[in-house]
């Protein structure tokens, strides 16, 4: 066990659990801010909740990526292949709870954003432990996660039109 490695991981996983947790609260606190929305859920949509995973984790990345140059070069491919399984995760956890009960359940909802962060840290420090991807690899995997924020903005403004991205409470999709 890394303990120069296993500490960030741990204090970034409390990080992402208490800003994401937070996350979910500042659209409406920001009075339906568009600046807002750029970063933070606006409607109760599995895709719009994914950002409580994503951003905080991206930023915390970033942190992290500086923080350990000295000795990995491979902390965005540990971070994006972390952020892809934390994503999955919650998904996978959300519809199948959904399939198994026909409803949502808010214990369930909550309870997956955790186990996700979770999964994605441990991915995240195995990969970083393990020095698994070189620097090709760790470039093409920050202009990936770049690309996902992006992703995560649009599609704020411009969902495409299918249950992933409505709210199940309004019906509605974006902001």
């Amino acid at each position: 066990m890394n303990k120069r490695i296993l500490k960030p991981e741990i204090i970034g996983f409390i990080v992402v659990c208490v800003v994401g947790t937070l996350m979910h609260f500042f659209f409406e606190w920001s009075g339906e801010s568009k600046l807002v929305a750029l970063l933070c859920p606006v409607n109760e949509s599995p895709w719009e909740h994914l950002k409580l995973l994503f951003f905080p984790y991206f930023f915390y990345g970033i942190y992290e990526a500086i923080l350990l140059k000295k000795d990995k070069f491979n902390v965005f491919f540990a971070k994006y292949m972390g952020i892809i399984a934390g994503l999955i995760t919650i998904l996978n956890i959300y519809y199948l709870s959904l399939g198994v009960t026909g409803k949502m359940n808010n214990f369930v909802n909550i309870a997956s954003y955790f186990v996700g962060v979770a999964v994605a840290f441990v991915i995240s420090y195995i990969l970083i432990n393990s020095s698994i991807g070189g620097s090709m690899a760790n470039g093409v995997s920050l202009a990936m996660l770049i690309v996902t924020g992006m992703i995560f903005v649009l599609f704020t403004f411009e969902p495409p039109m299918i249950p992933l991205f409505q709210d199940p409470q309004s019906l509605q999709y974006g902001i």
